[in-house]
């Protein structure tokens, strides 16, 4: 097994390269700089370059699974959604199915379950996760689809709670969580799923272990 993290430098991402390290699992890390790449080698990562407003297939060499953990920043604005957050995601799925990847895991956003019904200035970032999201189910390629929210950068609590909508009172879910689902989605080998969660009570290697039939745990995914 060897992972291909695609935004390894981002809040999330970098949880998720510790995660894979503790893991001892093979990663490369996408970078955009190569001035970021001395704290992932230290985790023993291997480093490719690439940007993803341009051609980054090569990055996808020697690899068996992906995952897609870049998303643009809150103030960067319409154009930075529709490349990082819907055209760069759909390439990834292009690039994971000619090189027949085992598996792609996109972190997406829960507000993409309902686009329209967000605030004004959430409505254009959540219609292009959504659709990158639906581009990716469509492809041919096993994926996850994990759309976590409202996040915090709280310490990991191992423990979150379904959903599948936005919720004015849903308690925030850690980056440092998100990561772990993350990984224990490749670990475990969960496929086709859209996964929403949001912070909470049910420990997530219980909720892993029902979705690839380990064990009964009762919740609803979409």
């Amino acid at each position: 097994m060897k992972v291909l993290l695609i935004g390894a430098h981002g809040r999330t991402g970098r949880h998720i390269a510790r995660q894979l390290h503790a893991e001892a699992i093979a990663f490369k890390a996408m970078l955009r700089k190569s001035a970021h790449k001395s704290e992932f080698v230290a985790l023993g990562a291997q480093i490719v370059l690439g940007d993803l407003t341009e051609d980054f297939s090569h990055a996808f060499d020697d690899v068996t699974h992906v995952i897609y953990a870049a998303g643009s920043a809150e103030t960067e604005g319409v154009n930075e959604e529709r490349s990082i957050d819907r055209d760069a995601v759909e390439r990834t799925a292009d690039y994971a199915k000619r090189r027949r990847v085992q598996q792609l895991v996109v972190i997406s956003a829960i507000s993409a379950y309902c686009p329209a019904e967000n605030p004004l200035a959430l409505r254009h970032y959540s219609r292009m996760k959504r659709e990158s999201d639906e581009y990716v189910q469509k492809r041919g390629v096993p994926y996850v689809i994990l759309r976590p929210g409202p996040l915090s950068d709280e310490a990991a609590r191992g423990t979150i709670a379904l959903a599948s909508e936005p919720s004015a009172g849903a308690a925030a879910v850690s980056r440092e969580d998100v990561a772990r689902v993350a990984v224990a989605c490749v670990t475990r080998g969960v496929e086709g799923r859209v996964i929403g969660f949001v912070g909470g009570d049910l420990p997530i290697g219980d909720v892993l272990d029902e979705l690839t039939g380990v064990r009964g745990v009762s919740f609803n995914t979409v």
